[in-house]
């Protein structure tokens, strides 16, 4: 474990360096975002008490299973997707949690190169300033589920049996007004691969070892 996190250190230090820049020089829109995000961080893990360390953990296996070995950012992630895309001609996301919680609280979506690199560097700020877990909190209390719902607590008031491996698939595949039978099949089937994921990985560290 000691060894695959130095890996992702040493592949993440362009950005890490990137990140000591922009803070130093107090980029005032990043900066900004960057309290913004800290100051909701801060108020979930105030809040959100019914969040669970095992929602967490189902979070991680389905969005980020590297978050306790990265900081931020995750290198393996980043290299695979320009592999997929060069030479496979497959489109396929690198965020991270910490990432994706940054765009939901910045509100910030649009595709371009410099929207991406912004994204990574306050993830990487956010990260430094607080734990793993918060941050997971944090997302699973603001994420968007579909049709108007954002955040775990209004998911829970419209579906109140819904279990950790439904929620953790809703973010990949968020409900529509009218769910169509193709993204609920989708939906249904990603529930049952994250739940066999955990069942297959009991113990939390190997399941985020596991590539």
């Amino acid at each position: 474990m000691a060894a695959k996190r130095f890996l992702i250190l040493l592949m993440s230090s362009p950005y890490l360096l990137l990140a000591v820049v922009v803070f130093k020089f107090r980029v005032k829109t990043v900066i900004d975002d960057y309290y913004k995000c800290i100051e909701y961080i801060r108020f979930s893990s105030r809040n959100e008490n019914a969040i669970s360390l095992f929602l967490i953990d189902v979070l991680r296996v389905a969005e980020d299973h590297r978050q306790l070995l990265h900081r931020g950012v995750d290198p393996v992630a980043i290299l695979r997707t320009i592999y997929l895309r060069l030479f496979k001609n497959i489109r396929q996301g690198a965020s991270t949690i910490d990432q994706q919680f940054v765009r939901t609280i910045t509100k910030r979506y649009e595709k371009t190169v410099r929207r991406k690199i912004r994204e990574q560097v306050l993830a990487i700020l956010v990260r430094q300033a607080s734990t793993a877990d918060d941050i997971c909190k944090a997302y699973i209390s603001c994420c968007y589920f579909g049709y108007g719902t954002y955040g775990i607590a209004k998911l829970i008031k419209t579906h109140a049996s819904v279990s950790d491996f439904d929620i953790a698939a809703r973010v990949k595949y968020p409900f529509k007004k009218n769910v169509d039978e193709l993204t609920e099949g989708k939906f249904n089937r990603r529930a049952i691969y994250i739940s066999y994921l955990c069942k297959v990985n009991p113990n939390r560290v190997s399941i985020f070892l596991r590539k």
